[in-house]
C-alpha cells in the first residue's frame, strides 16, 4: 500500500475536507468543527488554508 511519507504503514481513513450541500460549501476539520457554509468552493478553500495556518501558528505557540 502507498504511504505519505512520514505516514507508518497503516491504513488511514482520509476525507475530503470540503463538502457541499444544499446550504453552500462546508469545511469539516480534524478537531470536529465544522465551518460554514461558504457559497463558492473558492472561498471554503481559502478559508481552509487560513484555518490551518491559525492552528499551525496555535501550535507553535505552544510548543516554544
Amino acid at each position: 500500500m502507498k504511504v505519505r511519507k512520514g505516514d507508518n504503514k497503516k491504513s488511514f481513513f482520509r476525507s475530503e475536507r470540503l463538502y457541499h450541500t444544499g446550504d453552500g460549501w462546508w469545511i469539516s476539520t480534524r478537531e470536529q468543527t465544522e465551518l460554514g457554509p461558504f457559497d463558492y468552493q473558492d472561498d471554503a478553500s481559502v478559508e481552509l488554508c487560513l484555518y490551518i495556518r491559525k492552528i499551525n501558528m496555535y501550535n507553535s505557540q505552544i510548543a516554544s
